[in-house]
């Protein structure tokens, strides 16, 4: 059987059986751990795929395959729900507690002689992450599916903003048309590129070219970064700027290159629907060679459009 990336045999199928039945009061996560163990089924970097691992006995359950243990917390029961929200953003987050350490109102209109990042993975820092990204960006927080690095952007006390790098777009027309002539296969694509899904400067700060200054540091912060989770050195980043709103120019300014425009469509569920503003498509090499493939690759007088 073929599930989450994995062929399982009979041998497998006897391992987690029997791991299953050895272990049910220890419950399904620690169940799930021992199988990864057992299996020596681990990420690239090493860490177990213990959640994956949990999807393949639920699925093995559904089948008749495997009786699993009750979950030792039990999910609180939820309330049905008569019509969809409107708005596909999340709900409006309350401050975290931890807000009340960083300055987030005091005017800034010259330029931090320092800046830094600060990895928000995990913990307080990131539920302040998604709290100035909810209240203050455009397009709001949401939970990111797949690969993901957020970063806060502080002077000392004195956050500045916050930043997030993320698994890019399944496909894009000019994007792939772009690194496919650049020697790109689909697979390098998808695992060698990122997406800058936000970037957010908080309001009261004006201090002209910080942006462009801080999309400098954080991508350079981020190979380092996504190599020590992942695994992976990413070569490539994307981002999309919607332009009745922005003109790109901070990207401009930190040399990506605009490389053409989406078509606007948006999937929903198992379909796409043209429903979206096109937006323009930037792309920044990670590394020196991969800026100057960029750079000297040549572009269509027109952006080519994408979907």
């Amino acid at each position: 059987m073929q599930m989450r990336g994995r062929s399982f045999g009979l041998r497998d199928l006897r391992i987690i059986l029997q791991c299953i039945n050895q272990h049910r009061d220890a419950g399904r996560t620690k169940i799930s751990e021992i199988i990864c163990k057992e299996l020596d089924w681990r990420q690239p970097n090493g860490w177990l795929k213990d959640r994956a691992c949990r999807d393949v006995l639920r699925r093995l359950e559904v089948m008749g395959l495997a009786q699993l243990p009750a979950p030792l917390v039990q999910a609180p029961p939820t309330t049905k729900v008569e019509s969809p929200p409107t708005s596909t953003q999340s709900p409006a987050l309350a401050p975290p507690i931890a807000i009340g350490q960083w300055d987030i109102d005091s005017p800034v209109t010259d330029m931090p002689r320092v800046i830094e990042l600060d990895l928000a993975k995990s913990g307080p820092s990131e539920r302040v992450w998604n709290y100035l990204v909810e209240q203050h960006h455009y397009l709001g927080h949401k939970v990111v599916v797949g690969r993901c690095l957020k970063y806060l952007v502080r002077s000392g006390s004195r956050l500045l903003g916050a930043i997030a790098f993320s698994s890019p777009a399944w496909q894009v027309k000019p994007r792939d048309l772009v690194l496919q002539e650049l020697g790109f296969t689909t697979e390098t694509i998808h695992e060698r590129v990122l997406n800058n899904s936000r970037f957010l400067i908080l309001p009261g700060i004006r201090v002209d070219h910080l942006a462009s200054r801080v999309l400098a540091l954080a991508t350079k912060r981020v190979v380092e970064d996504w190599r020590w989770y992942y695994s992976v050195d990413p070569l490539v980043a994307e981002t999309f700027v919607q332009p009745s709103k922005f003109d790109g120019t901070c990207y401009r300014a930190a040399n990506w290159i605009e490389v053409g425009r989406t078509k606007g469509y948006a999937k929903v569920g198992p379909t796409h629907h043209n429903s979206q503003e096109p937006k323009q498509l930037f792309l920044y090499g990670l590394n020196r060679v991969m800026r100057a493939k960029l750079l000297a690759h040549t572009l269509d007088p027109d952006p080519a459009d994408g979907s």
